[in-house]
């Protein structure tokens, strides 16, 4: 199949911002102007080129309970040095160079100081946020194998990608399949296993009558010998103090 212009991807779009939005920008009337849209990978890109931002598909509102599916995964690579460059991370052999479907230079982007972010089209799209996090932080990992640490925040299953308009796009037209999340989740499970909670072994004694006196005679001595203007403060802390002592 010619993945450039004969697969498409659902993603969520808006041509009412150019690049990062400015201070005190109205993200309400934005989002309300986000329309879904069905997108061959090289039509993304276009749309990224000319500075166009989006998202995986939501309805109503742009919040995680309304997450519908996201057919792309991208990672942002903001390090500022080599690591962050196109070059480095598209280079021959490297997981995204086999993977990803596109990649280019955001609006931070500087010759001095790299920053790229590295689309990748997904075979089947995912329908469920915990399971996009999932897949997320197991490729990001994977990833980072290759030398490129990319930003761990941007997980969110709903997150905003800025377009860069007349961005370095470095032209890739790869698929990542069922199959090699499959590999790469099992990698990362098989590196990441569960830690197993500790055990409370300890048995409650119940305090006597007489430690309890005590104790609560030491609460009242220490309210009685509270400096001059701090008796009100003392006696709230005691009796916060108090009260979990008779929980």
């Amino acid at each position: 199949m010619d993945f450039e212009n004969g697969y498409q991807v659902d993603v969520m779009t808006s041509t009412a911002l150019i690049n990062k939005a400015p201070a005190r920008f109205d993200w309400s009337r934005y989002y309300s102007t986000f329309r879904r849209q069905t997108m061959t990978p090289r039509e993304l890109a276009v749309s990224v080129w000319r500075g166009y931002g989006f998202t995986p598909v939501w309805h109503t509102a742009r919040r995680e309970e309304n997450f519908v599916s996201a057919g792309h995964m991208a990672f942002d690579f903001d390090a500022g040095d080599e690591t962050s460059s196109l070059d480095y991370i598209m280079r021959d052999g490297t997981f995204a160079w086999m993977f990803a479907s596109f990649a280019y230079t955001t609006v931070s982007h500087t010759d001095a100081a790299p920053r790229s972010r590295v689309v990748f089209v997904l075979e089947s799209p995912i329908e469920s946020p915990a399971v996009y996090r999932r897949i997320y932080q197991a490729v990001a990992w994977y990833i980072a194998s290759d030398g490129s640490q990319t930003d761990p925040a941007c997980k969110d299953p709903l997150r905003l990608y800025y377009g860069s308009k007349r961005a370095r796009v470095w032209p890739n037209w790869s698929l990542l399949g069922e199959g090699t999340i499959d590999y790469i989740t099992g990698e990362y499970d098989a590196a990441h296993p569960p830690v197993a909670m500790p055990v409370n072994t300890r048995v409650p004694v119940e305090a006597s009558p007489s430690l309890q006196n005590a104790k609560l005679q030491q609460f009242g001595r220490a309210v009685q010998d509270a400096p001059l203007n701090e008796g009100h403060h003392t006696l709230l802390r005691i009796a916060t103090t108090a009260g979990g002592y008779v929980a």
